[in-house]
C-alpha cells in the first residue's frame, strides 16, 4: 500500500511502533523511493512530527552492543530507495505531548531538497505492534 506520492517520492508501508505511557520517544519506520533523476536530500531541520518536540533520523548498529547514533544528512539516489527499519536507520519522535495509543496515526512532514527545489510529503503512520 503506498502512503503517499508527491512527485517523484514515494513513501509506503509508514509505521510507528506503540510505546507504554509515559515514553519520551518512539520510532517510525518507512520506505522512501526516489523514482527521479536526481538524487533528493532530506532536509533533516524540517521533519515535523504532529504531537511530538522534535524528530530525527537515528542508525542503529550493533557491534558488540546495540548503539545509536544521530544522523545529520540522508541522501537517495536516482531511482533508488530507502529502508527505515526496527535495527537500521529510523526516524525518533521526541517528547510526545500524549503518547498516541494503538491504531491511531501519527502525522508526519517529511521535506526534501533537490537542486533548486523543496518538497514536503505529509504521511499519516499507523501506531502498532511491530508485529504485522
Amino acid at each position: 500500500m503506498t502512503d503517499r506520492v508527491l512527485g517523484n517520492i514515494i513513501i509506503e508501508n509508514s509505521w510507528v511502533r506503540a510505546a507504554a505511557p509515559g515514553t519520551k520517544v518512539m520510532a517510525a519506520y518507512m520506505t522512501i523511493e526516489n523514482n527521479s533523476l536526481q538524487a533528493i536530500e532530506m532536509d533533516m531541520k524540517r521533519i515535523i512530527s504532529k504531537g511530538f518536540e522534535k524528530t530525527e533520523v537515528h542508525k542503529s548498529s550493533l557491534n558488540g552492543m546495540m548503539t545509536m547514533e544521530k544522523i545529520d544528512s540522508l541522501i537517495i539516489k536516482p531511482n533508488e530507495s530507502m529502508v527505515l527499519e526496527p535495527g537500521g536507520l529510523h526516524f525518533m519522535l521526541i517528547n510526545p505531548e500524549t503518547v498516541p495509543q494503538k491504531n491511531t496515526t501519527v502525522e508526519m512532514l517529511i521535506f526534501f531538497k533537490k537542486e533548486n527545489e523543496a518538497e514536503v510529503v505529509r504521511i499519516e503512520a499507523v501506531v502498532r505492534s511491530q508485529k504485522l
